[in-house]
């Protein structure tokens, strides 16, 4: 006789094959990365990488060990009642997992050859992302046929051993994100030291679009930005809320300081002459308190100065 599926069934079934479904991409999602990170390419777009080691690392941590709480519930169950081995929801989760990670495994496969026929540039990474891809496809699919075709559910050492592997792995990926973006801490820091920066952008820009190019000199203090009309106020240190140092060095050129908690990932450069826009600019910097110098370059930036207009 064939055992019902109840309410309870459906739904731990369902839950342990999303928290699979949620580990497995996300922990790909955190390696590729890692490897990102760890072996860039040069013009490669890598803001957005911390961002996404946060996410993945967030959702393994949760997701995981739910995982593996709903897994063992399960065992339980088929421990007391082996017939249940049968549900028809497990069955088919199964089977549409042994399916999904097939296919995964083929269009990994596919993929490499298709690269490697086509003599496109098969880098370190590219292979370090195709063997991930291919370990975890392949992990996954001989757990979901091992689990399909076992007849006994008693957690034997073979068993132990291999889900202790896997949660050692896991959590090297996570301890890895963790090196890569810092501690909370460290984090919290640099996106105060982000801040600055682009505080500092901001007071250059007012300086340079609005001082510059209509008064034809640099300001002598920082509240000379300060406009009611366009409503545009010096920004403050984020932290202490005190101004920023600023110092005009002659008609042209001025310094602006910031105290940094962090030193910039960039390699430090001198630039001595404003380059123009704000986001092409070099703003690598040290810990401690550091000072940018810019000079304006009249003849990039002629404008017409109201002293001249009349």
């Amino acid at each position: 006789m064939q055992t019902k599926t109840t309410a309870k069934d459906f739904f731990l079934y369902l839950g342990i094959m999303i928290g699979l479904y949620v580990s497995s991409v996300t922990f790909i999602m955190l390696m590729f990365q890692i490897i990102n990170k760890l072996f860039p390419i040069a013009g490669d777009y890598t803001g957005g990488i911390e961002g996404s080691i946060r996410v993945a690392m967030a959702a393994l941590i949760i997701f995981f060990p739910a995982f593996l709480y709903l897994l063992r519930l399960a065992n339980k169950d088929l421990v007391k009642l082996s017939e249940k081995k049968d549900l028809w929801v497990r069955k088919w989760l199964i089977f549409l997992t042994l399916f999904v990670s097939g296919l995964a495994i083929a269009i990994d496969l596919v993929t490499l050859i298709y690269r490697f026929l086509g003599a496109e540039d098969l880098s370190l990474r590219f292979f370090l992302k195709v063997a991930v891809v291919l370990i975890v496809a392949i992990a996954i699919f001989k757990y979901c046929l091992s689990d399909f075709k076992r007849e006994s559910f008693e957690l034997t050492r073979k068993v132990k051993i291999s889900f202790s592997v896997v949660s050692l792995v896991v959590l090297a990926g996570i301890v890895g994100g963790i090196f890569i973006i810092g501690s909370p801490n460290a984090q919290r820091a640099k996106n105060m030291d982000d801040r600055r920066v682009n505080d500092l952008m901001t007071i250059q820009s007012q300086i340079v679009n609005v001082q510059w190019q209509n008064k034809g000199t640099v300001p002598a203090n920082l509240a000379v930005l300060n406009d009611p009309i366009s409503n545009f106020i010096a920004p403050k240190d984020p932290e202490t809320n005190t101004d920023y140092e600023y110092k005009m060095l002659s008609k042209n050129s001025f310094e602006l300081c910031a105290t940094f908690k962090t030193k910039s990932d960039a390699t430090k450069a001198t630039v001595p002459v404003y380059s123009g826009s704000a986001t092409n600019e070099n703003w690598q910097h040290d810990a401690g308190r550091f000072c940018f110098t810019r000079v304006i370059d009249p003849e990039l930036y002629k404008g017409v100065p109201v002293w001249q207009k009349n």
